[in-house]
């Protein structure tokens, strides 16, 4: 899933239209200067933002950076289970452990469907 898909795929998930998500953006950092023509452009892969307007972004939706480069996670939902299976696990728990605990149950819904 491409950056501008997951970018669509946040605002879609929240009801926002473009320009209620740059208006939240610019509102969020005065010295934002989010639009929707740009927004569009994001979404639609014709350009790229910059990692401290992606970073905003981020933080609009309460998603990681990582969300956006991450080629495995692919929804938000999956993003989002993930986050709520990691805040369980134990704080020694070895990141390779965490990492096949995600994919055991991304398996698990994979097989579902």
């Amino acid at each position: 899933m491409s950056l501008g898909s997951k970018l669509k795929e946040l605002r879609t998930s929240h009801k926002m239209t473009l320009q209620e998500m740059a208006d939240a953006l610019n509102n969020r950092n005065q010295n934002s200067n989010f639009n929707k023509g740009r927004l569009s452009k994001w979404e639609h892969d014709t350009d790229e933002p910059r990692l401290s307007s992606l970073k905003q972004v981020a933080d609009l939706f309460g998603v990681s950076i990582d969300y956006f480069f991450d080629n495995e996670s692919s929804s938000i939902e999956s993003n989002e289970a993930a986050e709520t299976v990691a805040a369980h696990i134990d704080d020694d728990t070895p990141e390779e452990e965490r990492q096949q605990i995600i994919n055991f149950i991304e398996n698990l819904k994979k097989a579902r469907k």
